[in-house]
């Protein structure tokens, strides 16, 4: 097994972990495995390790279960995951039409067998190599790539996007025959080419949904046996039903992943109870959290088989009564903000220019919001309602989801926020994001750009000194926001309609807060501040700006 893995070049996609963003981590296999985490932070280090050793023997049990035959569809299906990948990883800043011409050059080159060897396509960054593409085919890419004699030789394209190819392959655990693979290496090829297009017109300014975007299919993998089906195939049919946010797909798929790579084979009917608890001890004893384990891993498993036996595809549960015994120890819960740390935190954030880190803060303080809620904002999303002035929080016009039905709601503004000029900023963005870039293309596989823009404002806050790992960078202002509004003499009924918490008692179908309540609340909060002798020069001069920092407590 050993030799017939040797020299491959896998890569493993890390999602981002506490401070740390996202990572792609490629390595050469061979009796050992070396490469680097990429983090000093040791629990990052940790959960990426893991993450490798479950990819790692995902791919080893499909290579000792021999090699898998791919249907057409299924080839052009996995190319479309590379092209999505390549949109995700390089629309939102695509440099020069230049440097992507010669990219696409080197592509079709290999494609066409013209050339005997070619750079690989880094996943993680776009090299430039507009000076080797113009010593290689002259001044017109074009006519030079044509004057060269097609030889049929696939070392190039091996070459170009055999990375990308084990990529995409490594994903769903599978091996395949020489055959196979150079069959798919075409199609990666050509999704490859179509993304470098589309990347092109962006880098030109055009954003124009790309209609060769809809020609790939979802992968759909095999089923094992006949009238059995495989648990990747069982989350492909739930996620082409329900559609779930890209950060669920990209979990889900995960854990999927992991307890594949535990058990030795994806066939969903074979799993057994005593299978999902030792996945379970094994994920335990990695290091991952109860609560995680508990609320994401096996939560995940049993709702995907209780789909699954709804559907008639597979007939028992077996994480069914399956959980991480969970005793809640003392000095762990999760705790609020105090005052003094708001103050200190809205200080920093006004001292910023960055939109995110001078808004965020204040919105996630004074609305009790989610801050997905909030990084998914667009300029139309500040709106009048009845005369109040408020964030319709909703579903983005790109495809941010929300967390559930009750979180679509109408949130009124602190009068310090309008005070301090957010409604003008608002105005200006218009009908874009208020704090992310371009926004996202529909249908994407990738995860909705607001989610980057949450992880770096968490890092941000963490850089300000606030390190208590009981407090959640950002989430700690929606506890704070609940304690505050209790202090204030706010209604819980009408603090929980503002922040979008559910109250399935039967009495509360019957409560309606109005906007007017809504607003009245809001403006009793009293936004924290600095206190005079503990500023230093740069808040007083903050401070002595015409843009007020306080909003008295009404009434």
């Amino acid at each position: 097994m050993v030799e017939r893995l040797r020299g491959t070049v896998l890569t493993v996609e890390c999602p981002a972990l506490r401070s740390d963003p996202e990572s792609a981590i490629s390595f050469k296999l061979g009796r050992t495995v070396k490469a680097s985490l990429r983090t000093r932070d040791e629990a990052v280090a940790t959960a990426r390790r893991v993450l490798i050793l479950e990819r790692l023997e995902r791919l080893y049990e499909a290579t000792r279960a021999n090699s898998h035959k791919l249907t057409h569809r299924q080839m052009v299906a996995l190319a479309g995951e590379v092209y999505n990948l390549l949109r995700s990883r390089f629309d939102e800043d695509p440099g020069t039409p230049e440097a992507w011409g010669a990219w696409k050059a080197f592509v079709r080159a290999a494609r066409q067998g013209r050339i005997a060897t070619a750079p690989t396509i880094d996943l993680a960054e776009q090299a430039d190599e507009r000076a080797e593409a113009a010593q290689l085919f002259g001044p017109d890419l074009t006519q030079g790539i044509d004057a060269l004699p097609p030889s049929g030789d696939r070392a190039a394209l091996d070459d170009r996007c055999g990375r990308l190819t084990w990529w995409v392959l490594s994903r769903h655990g599978l091996v395949v025959d020489r055959e196979t693979r150079l069959r798919l290496l075409e199609h990666v090829a050509d999704a490859c080419l179509d993304a470098g297009w589309a990347i092109k017109r962006a880098a030109q300014g055009d954003y124009t949904p790309d209609p060769k975007a809809a020609r790939f299919p979802p992968f759909q993998a095999t089923p094992s046996a006949p009238g059995g089906i495989t648990l990747s195939a069982l989350y492909d049919r739930w996620a082409a039903e329900t559609k779930p946010a890209p950060s669920t797909r990209s979990t889900w798929r995960g854990i999927i992943d992991s307890l594949t790579a535990h058990v030795g084979h994806g066939e969903a009917s074979r799993i057994t109870p005593e299978n999902v608890i030792g996945w379970k001890d094994a994920r335990l004893a990695s290091g991952r959290s109860v609560k995680t384990i508990n609320d994401s891993d096996l939560a995940c498993i049993r709702a995907l088989y209780r789909w699954g036996i709804a559907n008639r595809l597979v007939k028992e549960n077996p994480a069914v009564g399956v959980q991480v015994a969970a005793k809640r120890k003392a000095g762990t819960a999760m705790l609020p903000y105090q005052d003094a740390d708001v103050a200190r935190l809205l200080a920093s954030a006004e001292r910023e220019s960055l939109p995110y880190r001078r808004w965020l803060p204040m919105l996630a303080a004074l609305t009790g919001a989610r801050i997905g809620e909030l990084a998914a904002l667009w300029g139309t999303s500040v709106i009048e309602r009845e005369g109040v002035i408020g964030i319709n929080i909703a579903p983005s016009p790109d495809g941010a989801t929300l967390k559930n039905a009750g979180s679509e709601r109408f949130v009124p503004l602190h009068p310090e926020i309008v005070r301090a000029g957010f409604l003008e900023y608002a105005k200006a963005k218009g009908h874009a994001p208020l704090f992310y870039g371009k926004p996202a293309r529909r249908g994407a596989e990738a995860k909705h750009p607001s989610k980057g823009t949450s992880n770096h404002l968490a890092a941000w806050i963490r850089d300000q000194g606030f390190d208590n790992e009981r407090i959640a960078p950002a989430h700690g202002l929606r506890h704070w926001f609940k304690s505050a509004a209790s202090r204030a003499g706010i209604a819980d009924s009408v603090a929980d309609t503002i922040q979008g918490h559910a109250d399935d008692r039967a009495a509360a179908r019957y409560r309606h807060i109005s906007i007017t309540q809504m607003a009245e609340a809001v403006a009793k909060l009293t936004v924290p501040v600095v206190p005079a002798q503990a500023r230093t020069p740069i808040d007083e001069a903050v401070i002595d700006a015409p843009m007020p920092t306080v909003m008295p407590a009404a009434g």
